[in-house]
């Protein structure tokens, strides 16, 4: 190879042309094929990190898995429960039917069961207001209880023995009610059993008027 003292200028001008190409080509070489490269190499392994922790989730609630259904059958059963003890009004054939069967395990003879009608339990329609007006009613619908009392009147004949027995089953019973008033007349034709008037009030679910 000879060396720089030898050639001409020429040629000098010529080698650093091909020095400065090479070096630009290994520059574009990197930019263009190495750089990416890494930033690809760098994003999969993020990738491959969020995988793994995903994976180890999965793996927890597969593990999980006979806990969590469990878990939801308790759920499930706690929302039966609430369901049965608070009913929707829709319900109420079952709810006179069960103080029938009440009455007929305690050995009261029922003359007389009916649903009342309360002023608590319809609001009267509501007339055109402003919006301001809509507002308070919106807070007073917000405030109001998620349910509604029902009266039942009922009357029966039966001692008092098995009246007692049939109040602490409407007290205890799974749907919530509880007696209002108690009127007892004695049956001077029957010493043993009595005219009973109870005014019974059974506790439903709000239900919500679909809006039009």
């Amino acid at each position: 190879m000879p060396s720089s003292s030898n050639l001409s200028k020429p040629e000098m001008q010529k080698m650093a042309a091909i020095g400065i190409g090479a070096a630009v080509f290994v520059f574009v070489l990197i930019q263009f094929v190495t750089v990416p490269s890494v930033r690809r190499a760098a994003e999969l392994k993020k990738d491959i990190i969020k995988l793994k922790e995903s994976i180890k989730k999965s793996q927890v609630l597969i593990a999980n898995a006979p806990q969590m259904q469990s878990r939801l059958v308790v759920l499930q059963q706690k929302l039966k429960n609430y369901q049965t003890a608070l009913p929707t009004r829709s319900d109420m054939p079952n709810i006179l039917q069960s103080i029938s069967g009440m009455a007929a395990e305690s050995r009261v003879k029922l003359l007389k069961i009916e649903p009342l009608r309360s002023e608590k339990q319809e609001a009267p329609a509501a007339k055109p207001s402003t919006a301001k007006q809509q507002g308070k009613q919106d807070l007073t619908k917000a405030a109001q209880p998620i349910y509604m009392e029902i009266p039942i009147q009922i009357e029966s004949k039966c001692g008092y023995h098995a009246l007692g027995e049939f109040i602490n089953r409407i007290e205890t019973a799974a749907n919530v009610m509880s007696v209002a008033d108690i009127d007892i007349e004695r049956d001077p034709d029957d010493m043993f059993n009595h005219d009973a008037r109870l005014l019974i009030i059974a506790y439903v679910l709000r239900e919500e008027t679909p809006a039009k």
